[in-house]
């Protein structure tokens, strides 16, 4: 019986956040290959490790916090960083049936600016914004993710928008 509480609650974590998982390690290791293989091996630990899961706890939170170790693990040891996942994430999210094509080109500046902005961000700024409005978990379960207090989180949601505004602000300026 435990076997099958295992393999049903990570089916439902694959089936309604595998892309989500996918988003966010991308933004880690910013590379399409690399994402898939952290989101698979994070579930892969998440089902060898399931009995070390506190029952009444946030599963998905639990398999977010193990994908995004097993990032920062890959990235200690990982010498280049190159790649932006802002492009790839841009193509996938946008829909171009119907549209003009001078509207997409709007469209992907508006999205460049907006990532470079997010791209200069400190880490931890970086990472609750990606959390926070990529892959909409409230305060209260980044929190628990990333162990760190709710006003904390607050603090660095408030200056890494203050830190975007500002930059978007000066790359319109001096590209308008």
């Amino acid at each position: 019986m435990k076997d099958i509480n295992r393999e049903q609650s990570l089916n439902e974590i694959v089936v309604d956040h595998y892309a989500a998982l996918l988003r966010t390690a991308m933004c880690y290791v910013k590379e399409s290959m690399t994402a898939e293989d952290m989101v698979q091996e994070a579930l892969l630990k998440a089902y060898e490790r399931f009995d070390l899961f506190q029952q009444g706890k946030n599963m998905k939170a639990w398999v977010f916090r193990i994908m995004i170790n097993l990032c920062k693990d890959h990235l200690r040891s990982y010498t280049k960083r190159n790649v932006s996942p802002w492009e790839d994430q841009w193509l996938h999210c946008t829909e171009a049936e119907g549209s003009n094509p001078l509207e997409i080109i709007v469209e992907k500046e508006e999205y460049h600016h907006i990532h470079e902005a997010i791209d200069h961000l400190k880490p931890d700024y970086h990472q609750a914004v990606n959390m926070y409005y990529f892959h909409d978990l409230s305060v209260k379960q980044m929190s628990h993710v990333l162990h760190l207090n709710e006003n904390t989180l607050k603090t660095r949601m408030k200056r890494a928008r203050d830190r975007i505004g500002g930059e978007i602000r000066e790359s319109v300026a001096s590209h308008g």
